[in-house]
Protein backbone atom coordinates (compact mmCIF):
# COMPACT_ATOMS: atom_id res chain seq x y z
CA UNK A 1 0.00 0.00 0.00
CA UNK A 2 0.96 3.52 -0.91
CA UNK A 3 -0.12 6.41 0.53
CA UNK A 4 -1.82 8.44 -2.14
CA UNK A 5 -3.19 12.41 -2.23
CA UNK A 6 -6.75 12.06 -0.38
CA UNK A 7 -9.86 12.71 -2.81
CA UNK A 8 -11.69 16.44 -2.18
CA UNK A 9 -14.95 16.63 -2.40
CA UNK A 10 -16.33 19.58 -1.62
CA UNK A 11 -14.42 23.00 -0.38
CA UNK A 12 -16.14 25.94 1.30
CA UNK A 13 -14.77 29.14 1.88
CA UNK A 14 -14.85 29.91 5.99
CA UNK A 15 -13.17 33.30 5.96
CA UNK A 16 -11.59 35.82 3.72
CA UNK A 17 -8.98 38.14 4.97
CA UNK A 18 -6.48 40.30 3.47
CA UNK A 19 -3.64 38.13 4.31
CA UNK A 20 -5.37 34.48 4.01
CA UNK A 21 -8.54 32.48 3.10
CA UNK A 22 -9.74 29.52 5.54
CA UNK A 23 -11.65 27.05 3.39
CA UNK A 24 -12.79 23.35 5.00
CA UNK A 25 -13.04 20.43 2.59
CA UNK A 26 -14.55 17.28 3.24
CA UNK A 27 -11.61 14.57 2.00
CA UNK A 28 -11.22 10.77 1.87
CA UNK A 29 -8.59 8.89 1.46
CA UNK A 30 -8.03 7.18 -1.64
CA UNK A 31 -6.67 4.21 -0.45
CA UNK A 32 -8.81 3.31 2.77
CA UNK A 33 -12.41 5.26 1.88
CA UNK A 34 -13.36 4.47 5.62
CA UNK A 35 -10.99 7.86 5.88
CA UNK A 36 -12.69 10.43 5.55
CA UNK A 37 -13.00 13.93 7.49
CA UNK A 38 -13.78 17.42 7.44
CA UNK A 39 -10.33 19.54 7.32
CA UNK A 40 -9.39 23.34 7.36
CA UNK A 41 -7.09 25.02 4.97
CA UNK A 42 -5.46 28.06 4.95
CA UNK A 43 -5.07 29.39 1.85
CA UNK A 44 -2.01 31.81 1.72
CA UNK A 45 0.03 33.79 -0.95
CA UNK A 46 3.67 32.50 -0.67
CA UNK A 47 6.51 33.49 0.88
CA UNK A 48 9.89 34.65 0.28
CA UNK A 49 12.86 35.74 2.65
CA UNK A 50 16.01 37.12 1.81
CA UNK A 51 19.55 36.62 2.83
CA UNK A 52 21.34 39.48 1.72
CA UNK A 53 25.30 39.75 2.22
CA UNK A 54 26.84 42.87 2.68
CA UNK A 55 30.83 42.77 0.54
CA UNK A 56 32.38 42.37 3.72
CA UNK A 57 30.03 39.22 4.43
CA UNK A 58 27.32 40.98 7.21
CA UNK A 59 23.67 39.66 7.12
CA UNK A 60 21.10 42.37 6.70
CA UNK A 61 18.79 41.65 9.49
CA UNK A 62 15.56 43.48 10.20
CA UNK A 63 13.97 44.30 13.83
CA UNK A 64 10.34 44.50 13.64
CA UNK A 65 6.87 44.17 16.15
CA UNK A 66 5.25 40.82 15.02
CA UNK A 67 1.11 40.95 15.88
CA UNK A 68 1.16 37.39 16.32
CA UNK A 69 3.41 37.01 19.17
CA UNK A 70 3.59 40.31 20.36
CA UNK A 71 7.20 40.96 20.08
CA UNK A 72 9.79 42.60 18.42
CA UNK A 73 11.60 39.67 16.75
CA UNK A 74 15.00 39.25 14.69
CA UNK A 75 14.90 38.28 10.93
CA UNK A 76 15.95 38.35 7.34
CA UNK A 77 13.96 40.60 5.05
CA UNK A 78 11.08 38.96 3.48
CA UNK A 79 7.42 38.86 2.60
CA UNK A 80 4.59 37.93 0.47
CA UNK A 81 4.67 37.48 -3.14
CA UNK A 82 2.41 39.35 -4.73
CA UNK A 83 -0.16 38.02 -8.11
CA UNK A 84 2.50 37.77 -10.89
CA UNK A 85 5.62 37.70 -8.85
CA UNK A 86 7.84 34.87 -8.75
CA UNK A 87 9.68 34.54 -5.63
CA UNK A 88 13.42 36.56 -7.26
CA UNK A 89 11.23 39.20 -8.30
CA UNK A 90 9.50 39.31 -5.05
CA UNK A 91 12.54 38.55 -3.01
CA UNK A 92 14.87 41.93 -4.50
CA UNK A 93 11.42 43.67 -3.99
CA UNK A 94 10.79 42.78 -0.20
CA UNK A 95 14.79 43.96 0.19
CA UNK A 96 14.19 46.87 -1.40
CA UNK A 97 11.44 47.85 0.72
CA UNK A 98 12.25 47.27 4.08
CA UNK A 99 16.29 47.84 3.69
CA UNK A 100 16.94 49.75 0.64
CA UNK A 101 19.01 47.38 -0.08
CA UNK A 102 20.28 46.63 -3.83
CA UNK A 103 23.30 43.51 -4.36
CA UNK A 104 23.80 41.39 -7.19
CA UNK A 105 24.35 37.73 -7.69
CA UNK A 106 20.58 36.64 -6.46
CA UNK A 107 19.67 32.92 -6.30
CA UNK A 108 17.20 31.06 -4.65
CA UNK A 109 18.77 28.77 -2.32
CA UNK A 110 15.91 26.99 -0.85
CA UNK A 111 12.11 26.54 -0.67
CA UNK A 112 9.72 25.17 2.64
CA UNK A 113 6.54 24.02 3.14
CA UNK A 114 5.37 26.73 6.17
CA UNK A 115 3.06 24.53 7.70
CA UNK A 116 1.48 21.90 5.02
CA UNK A 117 -0.51 19.82 7.81
CA UNK A 118 -3.40 23.11 7.30
CA UNK A 119 -1.45 25.76 4.68
CA UNK A 120 -0.83 25.29 1.41
CA UNK A 121 1.74 27.97 0.50
CA UNK A 122 6.02 27.87 0.07
CA UNK A 123 8.53 29.96 1.34
CA UNK A 124 11.22 30.50 -0.93
CA UNK A 125 14.87 31.71 0.18
CA UNK A 126 16.32 34.24 -1.95
CA UNK A 127 20.74 35.12 -1.46
CA UNK A 128 21.93 38.27 -2.53
CA UNK A 129 25.51 39.11 -2.56
CA UNK A 130 27.40 42.53 -2.27
CA UNK A 131 24.31 44.40 -0.65
CA UNK A 132 24.48 47.97 -0.84
CA UNK A 133 21.56 49.63 1.63
CA UNK A 134 20.24 52.89 1.17
CA UNK A 135 16.40 54.48 2.14
CA UNK A 136 13.53 52.36 3.11
CA UNK A 137 10.29 52.35 1.23
CA UNK A 138 8.29 50.61 4.39
CA UNK A 139 4.39 49.94 3.87
CA UNK A 140 1.40 50.71 5.40
CA UNK A 141 2.01 49.72 9.13
CA UNK A 142 5.71 48.63 9.10
CA UNK A 143 7.87 49.71 11.04
CA UNK A 144 11.88 48.18 10.50
CA UNK A 145 14.84 48.83 11.42
CA UNK A 146 17.84 47.55 9.62
CA UNK A 147 20.92 46.45 10.96
CA UNK A 148 23.99 44.31 10.62
CA UNK A 149 25.18 41.51 11.44
CA UNK A 150 28.22 39.25 10.47
CA UNK A 151 27.22 36.20 9.07
CA UNK A 152 29.46 33.89 11.36
CA UNK A 153 27.15 35.30 14.61
CA UNK A 154 23.91 33.92 12.84
CA UNK A 155 24.51 30.22 14.59
CA UNK A 156 25.01 31.87 18.05
CA UNK A 157 21.74 34.30 17.20
CA UNK A 158 19.71 31.00 16.68
CA UNK A 159 21.44 29.35 19.47
CA UNK A 160 20.60 32.19 21.99
CA UNK A 161 17.26 32.37 20.92
CA UNK A 162 17.70 35.88 19.46
CA UNK A 163 16.29 34.69 16.23
CA UNK A 164 13.18 32.87 16.84
CA UNK A 165 11.67 32.76 13.17
CA UNK A 166 11.04 29.25 12.27
CA UNK A 167 11.69 30.16 8.48
CA UNK A 168 14.72 32.64 9.15
CA UNK A 169 16.15 29.49 10.65
CA UNK A 170 15.02 27.88 7.54
CA UNK A 171 16.52 30.40 5.40
CA UNK A 172 20.11 30.04 7.33
CA UNK A 173 19.81 26.34 7.37
CA UNK A 174 19.74 26.41 3.45
CA UNK A 175 22.43 28.55 3.17
CA UNK A 176 24.16 26.51 5.36
CA UNK A 177 23.38 23.80 2.78
CA UNK A 178 24.22 25.45 -0.40
CA UNK A 179 27.69 26.61 0.97
CA UNK A 180 28.87 22.87 1.26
Amino acid sequence: MSIQPWQIHSRTSVLETRVFSVHQQVASSVTNPNKRGIFSVLDCPDWVNVIALTPDEQVVMIRQYRQGTGDVTLEIPGGMVDPGEDFMRAGLRELTEETGGIGENAVQIGIVAPNPAIQNNRCATILVQNVVLGEQCLEGNEEIEVHLYPLAAIPSLIRTGQITHSLVIAAFHHLHLWQI
